[in-house]
């Protein structure tokens, strides 16, 4: 699962691009390095883009344990998901929800250019 992702520090804005299959340990390695990395500042906002990712090998569990870990960035930063697929969108809003009171609001969006716009990035690829 080729991950990458871009810090804006200027727009305060990380954005996270997922290519290949998608599974829930690729989630947590993930997770481990935003929490590690010092350029990632709390109070960024964050899109994740899963335009090209396989998620099928995600699963519930998976999910239910990324939604209990610390949060990386502050509980009133933005989170964006960019997922095409039904199965995808639905596991990114489960994950919205188990984040509960919890901190931290998730949107799950199809459209790319609407998760940019509503967290901030105008006219983003």
């Amino acid at each position: 699962m080729p991950t990458t992702y871009e810090i804006n520090a200027a727009r305060g804005v990380i954005i996270v691009t997922v290519t290949g299959d998608l599974t829930d340990e690729g989630l947590f390695d993930m997770h481990r390095r935003l929490a590690g990395d010092p350029a990632v500042k709390p109070n960024f906002a964050v899109l994740f883009d899963l335009r090209q990712a396989n998620g099928i090998a995600v699963t519930t569990d998976g999910v239910r344990v990324l939604a209990d870990l610390p949060l990386v960035l502050s509980p009133e930063s933005r989170r964006a998901v960019v997922v095409p697929s039904d199965l995808g969108f639905g596991m990114a809003r489960m994950y919205g929800l188990l984040r509960g009171n919890k901190g931290g609001t998730v949107e799950v969006f199809r459209d790319f250019a609407e998760a940019s716009r509503w967290i901030g990035l105008e006219g983003a690829r």
